[in-house]
């Protein structure tokens, strides 16, 4: 568009000063004509040649003078254009510098957003860098914790597994002396128990033959009757201090009289002899014994 101005304005000089010359020269013509025509002098030449040089005079004056006007204009319209042109590169350059602050601005805007971007993804990279680095060193930590426990419980699982095994076999070692002292003990027991046994059986025997003499001693034997090759069972009671409650016979001699003179005869033997010692003396509390005259 500056450009467009700038050759109208040029163009609009060039015909202004084509325009003042032709009236220059028209001018000229005039006065050359005006000259030539004038009226003749008593004196042919002379003022023909004053006239002449009169009007050059004032031609070249008026002609100075349109050219100084001419000069004057055209440098006026060329500071004017200059001035135009000037207020043009000036505000060119402002915009151009408003253009370049402004894409500076622009470009620092983007430098700044690029390098807030960037910043923010090295940060990101830093933090995913420091996440993963802890992720590792929270697996390594809980992997060596692991293993750790792993190996504890492992030494654990040794030692109780010792400790059971060393348990059980003491166990086992005194199960065993326990079954071999529970084995002596009762082969111990067995022998007392056959020696106890063999000694109260002897009592046994010793008090029932005690009590059957004593039984015979009391026993009066029927006049008139051969009871020999007689006998019968009898149960008897007896209290703690020997005394007879009762004495029945249970198995009959097949003879009335017999079976009455054997129950006559050991109620007569009250109190019947008892041993002192109790597990003996409850042997005879309530038993049976086989009554025959041939005994006595």
């Amino acid at each position: 568009m500056k450009r467009q101005r700038s050759r109208s304005e040029k163009i609009s000089l060039g015909i202004s000063i084509a325009f003042h010359t032709v009236i220059i020269l028209l001018l000229v013509m005039s006065f050359e004509k005006t000259i030539v025509v004038s009226a003749p002098s008593t004196e042919p030449n002379k003022p023909i040649i004053d006239a002449v040089m009169v009007s050059k005079k004032t031609l070249q004056e008026e002609v100075k003078r349109l050219e100084e006007k001419e000069t004057k204009k055209r440098q006026q319209e060329e500071d004017r254009i200059k001035a135009i042109a000037q207020k043009e590169k000036e505000k060119e350059a402002k915009q151009k510098r408003e253009k370049e602050e402004a894409l500076a601005l622009e470009l620092k805007k983007k430098e700044e957003a690029l390098k807030k971007v960037a910043q923010e993804k090295q940060e990101k990279l830093e933090k995913k860098l420091a996440e993963e680095k802890r992720e590792k060193e929270q697996q390594a930590k809980l992997k060596k914790e692991q293993e750790e426990k792993a190996l504890a419980e492992k030494k654990k699982a040794d030692l109780e597994k010792k400790v059971a095994e060393e348990k059980l076999q003491k166990e086992k070692e005194l199960a065993e002396q326990k079954a071999k002292e529970a084995a002596e003990q009762k082969e111990r027991e067995a022998s007392q128990q056959r020696v106890n046994s063999r000694v109260l059986q002897n009592e046994i025997t010793r008090y029932a033959l005690l009590m059957r003499n004593k039984i015979h001693q009391h026993w009066r034997q029927p006049i008139g009757f051969d009871f020999d090759n007689l006998s019968c069972k009898v149960e008897v009671k007896l209290l703690p201090t020997g005394e007879v409650v009762d004495a029945k016979v249970i198995v009959s001699s097949g003879s009335l009289e017999f079976d009455r003179s054997t129950e006559l005869a050991i109620k007569k033997a009250s109190p019947l002899p008892m041993p002192e010692d109790s597990n003996i003396a409850k042997e005879f509390r309530q038993f049976t014994f086989t009554f025959r005259p041939e005994a006595a």
